[in-house]
């Protein structure tokens, strides 16, 4: 008998909620999935490879009945609500089934879990003293993104309630901090904000005020970059802070809610780098707001074009791209062989956010076309031929300061080959030898190709004082049971760059329904007490700084001991505890996650089978494994754009 193909279905999956990293998915037609259950051998093999800890509980004979009969048991729908889709099952089934898709068709079955009915004694739980939950939903219906019912239901919005967290505040109340990381966002049911950011002169400048009805927070929510304002309160007030896997799971329920964010964040954003930027100073802030409205704001994830050189990619020559935030490759072609790892490209230099490109042209002096590539996911603001040309008719300075960058950029064409930021500093222009050693030059290249320039925390290695010990792998290993780095790596000059987590500006990595990793204000990526293993993770980290670790029974308990002594077992040693480390704000957070309100914690679930494991930069602690054993002082831990600067000298120094 001839097995159907997966491929043979052209049912196309609608979008499932926490189905983001598999949206290519199809669905088994009726006959496949009968095919597939009747292949089933009953041999729990899928059941002991997933990593929901709730499947401990279930037998495969039971998921094959819910999935082709209305026979579910409690335990089967929450262990399908609770199935992340990450395909651990797939690859040990001895008769090769696609056990996903028969989960996916069970889900589907099963419905959103927020259509179903909430405990209004747990709504009424989380609501300041006087309010009730007739006066909460009209609250949130004067939020612009909630205020058609027929979009988002009462339900829905009850459910984002008590997900989230309900706060008073007091006046004088920072929420937010500019600089900070953090990707919750904030609605205001009553009092108001001052928001304010850093001006070019470095003071604080306000740049809004936020009252009943408005929100704040959705630039880190949906860019995953730090805070652009910071947010203070000046009256008592009442806000509904929602975490990004809580906000994420109603924008995929009401993608009218997405795109409203989506239209507005762009604008705030693009106002703010427009503010932020020389080119455009002198300018009202209601002319500002104008542009900022008129722009069109673009995505591209990694390596993906913004145009090319040739015809079919330039865009038209008075238009305008600014980064709003990311690193971009700038490139030409040249004869084939000459060019980068001998091909046919020759990188010009990096750009980030606040830099621009006019009609895609070179902006180092020759007005060539060039090729412009995103090295990290991205987004640019691009400012159409008419707007340009109001701005230059209503502010000729603005049009001067244009002509002066040109020049500037014109005068710098000499180090274009070896710099990464532009523009450099004049004065560095004679120090720079453009002879610099080929090999220095495309180690330089590698550091921001590799992604290196998009961490905020890297380790790094002096090779002149490391004594190879191996001292820095097996303090990390004392410190958290496995190593979580790897000494070696890339090497440029006499540095080596360790192979170990960046905490990359925006982590891709960080896209967990279960909340199971995180990110602390001051940058830490970190995994919670939520992570259940089960990879999705680590195959988005683009750099392989993630692993998934099994975890092991505890050596001390005999396998003959009953589930009683075991239970007694995991509560005296605890659940991630160490000594001397403090409570990470999401470690409280255990299993089943943020959005599976009706579930219940049990003891059960909480004993997990396997667990992502990366550098978090020792959070919790006072200080870096790594850095505190290494006895030469070779190991440090850096930023980027320092590192940068001083690849600079490493080119000085290798010049021939």
């Amino acid at each position: 008998m001839q097995r159907p193909l997966q491929q043979q279905s052209s049912e196309k999956v609608p979008y499932l909620v926490g189905m983001g990293h598999r949206t290519d998915v199809q669905a088994l037609t009726e006959e496949q999935m009968r095919f597939e259950i009747d292949m089933c051998i009953g041999c729990d093999r899928c059941m002991r490879a997933c990593p929901v800890p709730l499947s401990s509980l279930v037998k495969i004979a039971d998921l094959n009945r819910a999935t082709i009969s209305d026979d579910i048991a409690p335990h089967v729908a929450r262990f399908s609500d609770e199935c992340v889709m990450c395909g651990s099952c797939v690859p040990v089934c001895p008769v090769d089934n696609h056990r996903d898709l028969l989960m996916l068709s069970l889900k589907r079955r099963l419905g959103i879990a927020w259509d179903g009915k909430l405990d209004m004694s747990r709504v009424l739980s989380y609501l300041p003293s006087g309010w009730d939950a007739k006066l909460l939903l009209s609250r949130l219906r004067e939020l612009p993104m909630f205020s058609d019912a027929k979009l988002v239901p009462d339900n829905y919005l009850l459910h984002l309630v008590v997900t989230s967290k309900m706060q008073m505040v007091m006046p004088g109340t920072v929420m937010m901090h500019e600089g900070e990381f953090g990707r919750e966002v904030f609605f205001i049911l009553e009092g108001h904000f001052d928001l304010s950011a850093t001006g070019p002169d470095g003071r604080e400048w306000p740049v809004a005020v936020l009252r009943r009805g408005e929100y704040m927070g959705e630039h880190g929510m949906l860019t995953g970059q730090q805070r652009n304002a910071t947010a203070r309160a000046q009256s008592t007030a009442v806000v509904l802070e929602v975490p990004e896997q809580v906000m994420q799971r109603l924008m995929e329920l009401v993608p009218a809610v997405k795109s409203f964010f989506d239209q507005l964040g762009n604008t705030r954003s693009t106002e703010a780098i427009l503010k932020r930027m020389s080119l455009f100073q002198g300018i009202s802030g209601v002319d500002m707001r104008q542009i900022a409205e008129g722009a069109v704001v673009n995505r591209y994830e990694r390596t993906e074009r913004l145009f090319t050189e040739d015809n079919r990619g330039k865009p038209v020559r008075e238009s305008l791209h600014i980064l709003l935030d990311g690193f971009v490759k700038v490139a030409r072609r040249t004869t084939f062989g000459t060019g980068r790892d001998k091909s046919d490209e020759r990188v010009i230099a990096y750009r980030q956010a606040g830099d621009y490109f006019v009609g895609g042209l070179d902006m180092l002096g020759d007005r060539r076309a060039v090729t412009a590539t995103a090295i990290t996911r991205i987004s640019v603001a691009e400012m159409p031929r008419q707007v340009l040309q109001m701005i230059f008719a209503r502010y000729p300075e603005v049009h001067q300061r244009f002509s002066e960058r040109l020049q500037l950029y014109q005068s710098m064409n000499l180090a274009a080959h070896s710099a990464v930021f532009e523009p450099l500093h004049v004065k560095e222009l004679e120090n720079i030898n453009p002879n610099s050693d080929a090999a220095a030059r495309a180690g330089l290249h590698s550091l921001v190709s590799d992604g290196v320039v998009e961490g905020t925390e890297v380790l790094v290695i002096d090779l002149d004082k490391c004594i190879h010990c191996n001292e820095c792998e097996e303090a990390c290993a004392r410190r958290h049971g496995q190593s979580r780095m790897n000494r070696k790596g890339m090497v440029v000059g006499n540095i080596s760059i360790a192979t170990a987590c960046r905490q990359c500006q925006d982590p891709v990595c960080m896209l967990c329904s279960r909340a199971g990793i995180a990110r602390m204000p001051s940058g830490e990526v970190y995994i919670t007490d939520s992570c259940i293993g089960c990879g999705i993770c680590a195959e988005r980290c683009p750099y392989d700084n993630i692993s998934i670790m099994t975890i092991d029974e505890d050596e001390t308990v005999p396998a003959e001991q009953g589930l009683w002594q075991q239970f007694s077992t995991f509560f005296k040693n605890g659940s991630g505890k160490e000594h001397g480390r403090k409570l990470l704000p999401m470690a409280l957070r255990t299993a089943p996650g943020p959005l599976n309100t009706n579930q219940p914690l049990d003891t059960y679930g909480e004993l997990r089978k396997k667990i992502a494991i990366k550098c978090d930069l020792c959070a919790g602690y006072d200080n870096q494994a790594c850095v505190q054993a290494c006895p030469t002082g070779a190991a440090i831990r850096i930023n980027p754009v320092s590192f940068f600067g001083s690849t600079e000298d490493i080119l000085l120094r290798r010049a021939e």
